[in-house]
């Protein structure tokens, strides 16, 4: 059953990714057309499956969906943003009641069955009988070969304003495939190209004949421009003033056809639980073998194969790593197709920017994630963006702007949700714990005391009950849900401006190159792409200030008694909105730099404010990878169960 719904839940993603290149292909009918087959194919293959299964409640889904798809198909309804808006919601109640299974809760969808049933009424079009009339100018000899999907394909693109061209064409036979080609793909750039038929006349020997059907939404004169450079060519328009052929036998021009199948995928799932075990094993295989490579490093003859060794082994595990990773870009879109179904919804103008669409991340967090980070994104619509009169009467452009960004540092990946809109404001917030009876009637909050009470359990600063708000769990749910994986969640914001909530994710696996350094008796690892090394004598001269700050001492081991040996000069990112800087940290051991296995510590791994991760070293101890600019930021003060 779970691979069954792994599967289901990939032929949505395959759904919301043909939606989002049908909204740049409206108006090519062609595009549209194989876009709409392609989406028709997944929703018809999900519900086969869904009911072989027995998941009712997504195989009903997926029938309402098909029964628009049908009408958009055969040129009953017509495409527009309204109908792209319920493709994205209807894919967001299939991946809902996939989720749902496990439980006894199933999600009313009658208002989305509305909808549905409503944009799959017929609208006027060109009228059937101008279509008949058009098709019925085609010549006998054209049209009689044609296949059923061909006279389909040819109907809709007729059915949808195209006109009609007959083109012919002949080439010597001696290279006739090559210049074909190139007038086949010079026609197909602004058009579709319904059907091609070779000839030989006995005339023209030596010659081949091609006549093309070929429909596109232009006039005669400007075809006939851009294949001028073709020599032997003739471009006629088929248009229903030619004497028709007898209509009777076309009644039926556009049967429904059947959705072809689609091989299956070359792909075998793997339990992450299992795949995490390979690594481990691989892992352990390294150092064993490292170990053994140690007894014999006085031998340089073999000091060539030993490194060859080192490599290939770095290279399993990376592709081992690989294996778990999936690309961000499924869960940035699903927040964005929700941005802006819940922007609809409250009648708001705004625009939803993704960016990170390259970042790939675990499986396991993609998953946890994706629930939260939707909660984030209509936080910012519902509470975040204000209306279009109250941003022009505080000097904002009208239409509102969310951004989802998503990067990675040191193994850790960050996904900020940054929204322009009224910011969080003490007051407002508040107001409403007063009214909750959370605060006492004389309390009165700062900015950082509200942004954590938004947190808090039950907390909504909603008067009232909508579709996205007022139920006081979205922002509890998405902490929890994000600790649960051993990641953490901030928030900076500043009223009448925009607020900025960030998503810091643990790492899971990942090979990192690190700086390894000692304190004490304990060992930690730096990212290498933070820092550059400078040994000197005189390091421990360096006058320690805002620029140059201890290691034991950020660590809270306080100052150890061995002198500092090496200078690491760091760049330490920030923050969204402010620029970065460099300081000097002053380490007391500098023991080497290599590549690592790094891993996460769990769900209780975000609450270690300065850790990243941990790894373990050839020797077999355990290093901790410190997360410099948490580090930094919080101070010693909180860091002291680090050591």
């Amino acid at each position: 059953m779970d691979q069954a719904l792994e599967e289901l839940e990939d032929r949505v993603e395959q759904i919301f990714a043909a939606t989002e290149q049908l909204r740049g292909a409206v108006g090519d009918g062609k595009s549209v057309r194989q876009l709409l087959d392609s989406i028709f194919r997944n929703v018809h293959s999900l519900k086969a499956t869904a009911s072989a299964n027995g998941l009712s409640d997504t195989t009903h889904i997926a029938h309402q969906f098909e029964n628009l798809l049908h009408a958009l198909r055969v040129g009953k309804a017509r495409m527009s943003d309204d109908v792209l808006r319920a493709f994205d919601d209807t894919g967001e109640a299939l991946f809902s009641s996939l989720r749902q299974t496990k439980t006894t809760k199933t999600e009313s969808h009658q208002s989305l069955f509305e909808r549905l049933q409503l944009f799959s009424v017929p609208v006027p079009r060109v009228s059937r009988l101008e279509v008949e009339l058009i098709l019925s100018a085609v010549p006998p000899e054209i049209w009689q070969p044609l296949s059923q999907e061909e006279k389909h394909r040819l109907e809709q693109a007729v059915g949808e304003g195209g006109s009609l061209f007959l083109i012919e064409t002949w080439f010597d036979t001696t290279n006739f495939d090559q210049l074909f080609q190139q007038l086949k793909e010079k026609l197909s750039q602004k058009g579709e190209l319904i059907s091609t038929a070779p000839k030989i006349h006995n005339e023209r020997p030596g010659k081949i004949d091609f006549r093309i059907l070929y429909a596109r939404e232009c006039d005669l004169g400007q075809i006939k421009r851009e294949v001028s450079d073709v020599a032997d060519i003739n471009v006629t328009e088929i248009s229903a003033q030619e004497v028709p052929r007898d209509l009777g036998i076309e009644k039926n021009l556009a049967p429904e056809r059947h959705p072809s199948t689609r091989r299956t995928p070359d792909v075998i799932r793997i339990d992450l639980d299992d795949l995490d075990r390979l690594i481990s094993l691989t892992h352990r295989l390294f150092r064993e073998t490292n170990g053994c490579f140690d007894r014999v490093a006085g031998m340089p003859e073999l000091r060539t194969n030993v490194d060859a060794v080192n490599s290939s082994f770095l290279t399993l595990a990376a592709e081992l790593v690989n294996l778990r990773m999936v690309p961000i870009d499924r869960v940035l879109q699903r927040a964005s197709r929700a941005g802006r179904s819940a922007a609809a919804a409250a009648g708001k103008d705004i625009d939803v920017i993704v960016g990170g669409h390259e970042l790939r991340i675990d499986k396991a967090l993609a998953d946890a994630i994706s629930d939260p980070l939707v909660h984030l994104v209509r936080n910012a619509v519902d509470h975040g963006i204000e209306n279009a009169e109250q941003r022009q009467h505080a000097g904002k452009n009208k239409r509102g702007r969310i951004c989802i960004e998503a990067s990675s540092l040191q193994g850790q990946t960050r996904i900020r949700v940054m929204d322009d809109g009224r910011g969080i404001d003490p007051k407002f917030v508040a107001s409403a714990g007063k009214r909750l009876g959370v605060l006492d009637e004389n309390a009165e909050l700062g900015l950082d005391e509200s942004q954590r009470l938004i947190f808090r359990l039950g907390f909504s600063t909603a008067g009232s009950l909508s579709e996205t708000s007022g139920r006081g769990v979205g922002l509890n749910v998405v902490e929890t849900a994000i600790e649960d994986v051993g990641g953490a969640i901030g928030v900076a914001s500043e009223p009448g401006i925009g607020s900025v909530f960030e998503i810091r994710l643990p790492v899971t696996f990942g090979l990192l190159d690190v700086v390894l350094v000692k304190e004490g008796e304990h060992q930690y690892l730096i990212d290498a792409a933070q820092v550059s090394i400078e040994k000197s004598a005189g390091v421990d001269t360096a006058e320690e200030g805002d620029n140059v700050m201890r290691l034991d001492e950020l660590l809270g081991l306080g100052r150890t008694e061995s002198n500092t040996s090496a200078l690491l000069v760091c760049n330490i990112e920030r923050g969204n909105s402010e620029p970065g800087r460099s300081l000097v940290l002053k380490v007391n051991e500098l023991v080497a730099t290599e590549r690592v296995l790094v891993r996460n510590l769990g769900s209780r791994g975000g609450r270690w404010v300065g850790v990243a991760g941990a790894a373990e070293m050839r020797d077999g101890t355990v290093a901790l990878l410190l997360d410099l600019p948490a580090l930094i930021a919080k101070g010693s003060s909180t860091t002291r169960d680090v050591a």
